[in-house]
């Protein structure tokens, strides 16, 4: 029986040393941020993310996910205890892409996904790491055949910016990067390393809806 009587659990969040370790960390390596895109229902952690614009040196949005890392994934037993049980998560946009008009998915789907693989490792008792990929099972939008987002370190800022460092302990920090269904599938034959070595660091960078297919 529901009822009045049901509590809701708070959301699981950083305290208050962790954000600002969190928030330094994303100024640091990846740039200066006015804006954020709150999150209005926090059923299980509160995952905001700030958006980064475009610079002179980075023509490019950034867009950093901040709260994912309040919750410790499940992790398999040979990694407990080695650092990777926090995590946030970034995407980078071309500077043309509509920041202003997220009702129409076709701007709105790296977002969406920033939030949906935050939350995964919650609702799939699992956790997320380097080189791990997420099928969508459909294309992103009806703007894209992309349908899979695969986890990589960040490779277009400095040394450090994959790993800060928190009172206890560290969140690692990893670039999605959307793949077709045919770089998904040599990624599952063969591994992300085989993925990697065909495709060109102007794919793995920004995304690019119309992009060509490293494996067509």
């Amino acid at each position: 029986m529901s009822g009045n009587n049901e509590k809701s659990q708070p959301p699981e969040m950083y305290s208050e040393a962790d954000v600002t370790c969190v928030e330094d960390h994303i100024t640091k390596y990846f740039g200066e941020y006015e804006n954020v895109f709150h999150e209005i229902i926090s059923p299980d952690i509160h995952v905001d993310i700030a958006i980064i614009n475009p610079t002179q040196k980075r023509d490019y949005y950034v867009l950093v996910t901040i709260g994912m890392g309040a919750h410790r994934m499940k992790l398999p037993a040979d990694l407990e205890g080695k650092g990777f049980d926090r995590a946030e998560l970034l995407v980078c946009l071309p500077p043309d892409w509509n920041m202003q008009n997220f009702k129409d998915e076709r701007w709105y789907w790296p977002l969406r996904w920033l939030k949906i693989m935050a939350r995964l490792p919650i609702e799939q008792q699992t956790w997320l790491g380097w080189g791990h990929t997420v099928p969508a099972g459909e294309p992103f939008a009806d703007s894209t055949q992309l349908n899979t987002m695969l986890l990589l370190n960040p490779g277009a800022f400095r040394k450090g910016c994959d790993q800060c460092r928190i009172p206890d302990g560290f969140v690692n920090f990893y670039q999605l990067v959307p793949l077709y269904q045919e770089e998904l599938n040599l990624k599952l034959e063969q591994g992300t390393e085989a993925l990697l070595e065909i495709m060109d660091r102007d794919l793995l960078e920004v995304v690019d809806p119309a992009r060509r297919n490293a494996c067509g």
